[in-house]
């Protein structure tokens, strides 16, 4: 037989002297006052969405044909630049060195997910996460991005990767949300050959806990509205950021 010890016989009495609180059955929550941690390493694998949620919100069937980049500050981008406007390629071009060279990066993580081959409206979407010290060093760094990109309007930049130069124009921004966006128009050349049909890029990055997203989403020159999917220049890139943020939420 167990033995049961006199401290225990004491707590037991003073229930019965004063009664029993009801057990209430639900399901356990943090406390109202818990802050949220940040986010680090390998969870931010966890924030980009995947095939079956793209193909849910775009209404087209996607494929990932190479595995998540991951790592350091050393997985930012270093465009090639040879355009009119250098200080814009991170209007254009995802996760550009340059846009956090004032904040101490800790994680750099990107995905890209391609279309399966048929007609649709969408070609590619690069999903991107970049963690940071503090929400308050994320929030000072985004924080520059709103004029940064709203003075890129109009503005042309020009990346060369390869043989292959691109040429960018930057339509129009917006800001809205913790998330800042644009609608760019982007013509590749190859050598000798006739320059290829300009293609619709949405970009937006937003931010949250100490995490900074961006998203990328090149639709095809050449769509008609009959081809299969929904996804839409003006607002596709900026519901994949807040899908993004909300799973950041949620990890924290």
């Amino acid at each position: 037989m167990r033995m049961v010890g006199p401290v225990t016989v004491c707590a037991a009495i003073a229930a019965l002297a004063v009664g029993c609180s009801p057990i209430v059955a639900g399901t356990a929550k943090p406390a109202k006052n818990l802050k949220p941690r940040p986010l680090f390493g390998s969870v931010l694998r966890q924030v980009p969405l995947d095939d079956t949620a793209l193909t849910r919100m775009l209404e087209q069937p996607f494929l990932n044909r190479q595995p998540p980049v991951f790592g350091g500050p050393d997985k930012l981008g270093d465009a090639d630049s040879a355009g009119s406007s250098p200080e814009c390629l991170g209007v254009t071009t995802m996760l550009q060195r340059n846009a956090y060279e004032s904040a101490d990066v800790r994680d750099v993580m990107w995905e890209t997910w391609w279309n399966d081959g048929d007609p649709a409206q969408v070609i590619s979407v690069i999903e991107g996460v970049v963690s940071l010290p503090s929400a308050a060093q994320a929030q000072t760094l985004f924080a520059q991005f709103p004029q940064q990109w709203q003075q890129c309007k109009d503005a042309t930049t020009t990346e060369q990767t390869g043989p292959i130069k691109t040429t960018t124009v930057v339509n129009s921004v917006r800001v809205a949300d913790s998330v800042v966006a644009a609608t760019n128009t982007a013509t590749a050349e190859l050598p000798n050959i006739e320059a290829l049909q300009a293609t619709p890029q949405a970009r937006a990055v937003g931010v949250r806990l100490n995490c900074i997203v961006e998203v990328e989403v090149v639709f095809f020159g050449d769509r008609h509205p009959s081809d299969p999917g929904s996804a839409n220049p003006d607002t596709s890139a900026v519901d994949i950021a807040h899908a993004m943020m909300k799973r950041i939420d949620t990890l924290s």
